[in-house]
């Protein structure tokens, strides 16, 4: 699989609004959920809070999926948001993270299909007690999308 590391020597502020998501229908609710996003303007506020101050390569639209890399329950919080040090409009909330380090693999969806069974076993990392950030590109970017996983050394 291909992928690289980053590392973040910064926190994560990300404002954005969370929704719950059903955990075995989620390939099909997320995009719904950006669909409606689109239509009712909160992607486009998104898309002019996230060029405000750019201070790193997560400078686009962000899904983050629950508060762990590894999702076991029936349900899980998924937050949609960008990177933005400004304070939170009042209709949005603020979600932190800590610095840390990340495997960044092209392709979201491919990426999630192949993480868990591919990746992780042979890769000698395990996952950080921290959120998935899936990372959602202008069309003209490529990859258009990224899956950033948090890790630490085995």
């Amino acid at each position: 699989m291909e992928y690289r590391i980053e590392h973040l020597d910064f926190a994560l502020r990300i404002v954005g609004k969370r929704k719950s998501v059903k955990t075995s229908k989620a390939f099909k609710a997320v995009p719904i959920l950006w669909d409606h996003a689109k239509k009712d303007g909160f992607m486009e506020a998104l898309i002019h809070m996230a060029w405000e101050n750019p201070k790193c390569t997560l400078e686009s639209i962000l899904g983050v999926c629950e508060k762990k890399a590894t999702i076991k329950d029936e349900q899980f919080d998924y937050f949609m948001g960008v990177r933005y040090d400004g304070e939170a409009p009042g209709d949005m909330e603020t979600l932190v993270i800590p610095p840390s380090l990340w495997a960044v693999f092209p392709n979201v969806v491919d990426a999630w299909k192949r993480l868990y069974s591919e990746w992780l076993p042979t890769s000698g990392y395990a996952l950080a007690d921290l959120p998935c950030i899936e990372c959602y590109y202008d069309p003209k970017h490529n990859p258009r999308s990224e899956l950033w996983v948090p890790i630490t050394l085995k």
